[in-house]
């Protein structure tokens, strides 16, 4: 037994320890499901960061880089990282206002019907247990690298540590375990960037390299990257997939049901912003830092078979075992926190959302939570024994689906006065079918078809056009009623426990924090990339 398979195996039990000791605090259906709204900044921006990271950001994303897309990597983030402010003041603390226990719930309350909560409801399930089989594969193939294991035997490990966790903790395990697993593979990213970097002369060598490597792949380093890794056929198309799949991430961090969901758990409203500040901030400076580890890579070995191991291979080969055990520690909690998250909303969503029995009492209720969650589990297992795509691929394919469907209803919930019940559950039904028909049209048929839905014309921005037509359209043939008029009102009042001016005074200074790392990232792109690359400096 190796000191990288124990390593993870101690990072497992201590998962295990905390879910332990947090199911034991579970009172009620208020900790089971949001942690008994009283989770602090730092556990809800872990929270965030954690389950949006997942093993797509360590492994997925990170082969993507390794394959030359770190600048439409970049430029995603970039645009995602803004969601997550967005999300918090547009968004997040009217949805908190509300008091509901799942997002569905939410658009049930808000348009004053239930067929919209069901609606929601079975939209969340379908995404939200493709993201549960992408974390799933992720942990699976990290386990089999490390015990030598069968993949099957690995995936069915991974689906009791998680499975066995989220069934007895619920949210309230889920939120501190997810920080817990941040503050892990934020420490280990962190301590492993300078080994990669000292074994080619450095991070000011890096950028040479590169450019000098005949092995690198084609324009890695140009603003547009690398052409044939988005399936594009020009610089325009590239630029335009990295502008699609940001404003994708950016929606789905900011009205998702396991993101903006988060704030649902929070203390107050002031945290939903100061957590959504933290987020964004490591979204972008840590990932940056991540991807220039995997492109770093390529330096060292640019012939790896499979691209979503590149952070396992340097772990391995370049860091010293310590500190390579924290990374592979890292990227399993990152797996194991984000498949935790999934699969709670699902189970909640299933138990509260679709089915919406009338229990006889809490402890009823908390009982067939978990059974229900227990066979959520047991179906996401079944998918990925099915081996149905990469990690990125079916990832990025859930928060399309989220992002075409609720981006209309979710935002125009609260900024729009004339959005009724029945043009944001068309708009959901319409955003839902826009994106999936297109896309397996292209997925099927490819060829002719498949050059058609581009750019403009992708299949998300087909389901987000045909949401915000039947959002119109609804909304005119069935307009607002006065109860949904009234519930809107009532969430555009700042409760009163909100209006403190000290808090207020934290929030600036989170802003300004915020718009620091901002000039700060432009700045280091700029002279540690941009005008080196060209020639300037």
């Amino acid at each position: 037994m190796n000191v990288f398979f124990i390593g993870v195996i101690v990072s497992v039990i201590v998962y295990l320890i905390v879910g332990i000791w947090a199911g034991k605090h579970v009172k009620d259906v208020n900790d089971y499901y949001v942690s008994g709204r009283n989770a602090p900044t730092l556990l809800i921006a872990g929270t965030l960061f954690a389950s949006m990271l997942s093993v797509n950001g360590f492994m997925g994303d990170q082969g993507w880089c390794y394959t030359g897309n770190i600048t439409s990597l970049v430029l995603l983030n970039s645009i995602c990282a803004a969601g997550y402010v967005f999300g918090s003041l547009i968004f997040g603390r009217y949805l908190r206002r509300s008091e509901c226990t799942t997002m569905p719930e939410y658009f049930g309350e808000r348009f004053k019907d239930h067929r919209n909560r069901r609606v929601a409801g079975i939209i969340t399930i379908i995404s939200l247990t493709a993201y549960l089989l992408a974390s799933i594969t992720g942990v699976g193939v990290l386990m089999q690298e490390l015990t030598g294991f069968s993949y099957g035997v690995c995936l069915f490990l991974a689906w009791i540590c998680f499975t066995g966790f989220t069934f007895y903790s619920g949210s309230k395990g889920v939120v501190i375990t997810d920080t817990l697993m941040f503050l892990v593979f934020l420490f280990a990213a962190i301590i492993a960037g300078p080994y990669i970097f000292k074994a080619q002369g450095g991070i000011g060598q890096l950028l040479r390299n590169l450019m000098n490597n005949p092995s690198a792949p084609d324009n890695l380093l140009d603003y547009y990257g690398n052409i044939p890794g988005t399936g594009a056929k020009d610089a325009f198309g590239a630029m335009m997939y990295s502008i699609t799949m940001g404003i994708v991430w950016f929606i789905t961090v900011a009205v998702s049901p396991w993101q903006a969901g988060r704030n649902l758990m929070a203390k107050s409203e002031h945290v939903t912003f100061r957590s959504g500040a933290i987020a964004a901030i490591c979204t972008v400076i840590f990932l940056l830092f991540l991807n220039l580890q995997s492109v770093a890579v390529i330096n060292l070995n640019p012939n790896l078979e499979d691209p979503q191991r590149v952070l396992i291979w340097a772990a391995f080969n370049v860091m010293p075992k310590l500190v390579g055990t924290l990374v592979l520690a890292g990227i399993m909690a990152a797996g194991l926190s984000s498949a935790s998250t999934f699969l709670s909303v699902v189970g909640f969503s299933v138990t509260s959302d679709i089915l919406e029995i009338d229990f006889k009492s809490e402890k009823e209720q908390l009982r067939f939570s978990r059974m229900v969650m227990l066979i959520v589990g047991v179906l996401a297992l079944v998918l990925a024994y099915m081996g149905l795509g990469g990690i990125r691929i079916i990832s990025w394919f859930a928060s399309t689906i989220i992002a075409a469907s609720w981006a209309v209803p979710g935002i125009g919930s609260v900024v729009s006065k004339k959005l009724s019940s029945t043009g944001a559950r068309w708009s959901m039904i319409a955003g839902f079918l826009g994106f999936i028909i297109p896309k397996c049209m292209v997925g099927f048929i490819g060829g002719t078809v498949g050059s058609v839905f581009v750019n403009f014309l992708d299949p998300f921005f087909i389901g987000l056009y045909m949401s915000l037509l039947f959002a119109v359209i609804g909304s005119k043939l069935h307009p607002v009623s006065e109860e949904e008029t009234a519930y809107r009102e009532r969430l555009m009042i700042v409760p009163e426990q909100e209006r403190i001016a000290e808090e207020y005074k934290k929030d600036y200074v989170f802003g300004y924090i915020l718009i620091a790392a901002g000039l700060l990232t432009t700045a280091v792109l700029l002279l540690g990339w941009a005008l080196p690359y060209n020639g300037y400096i």
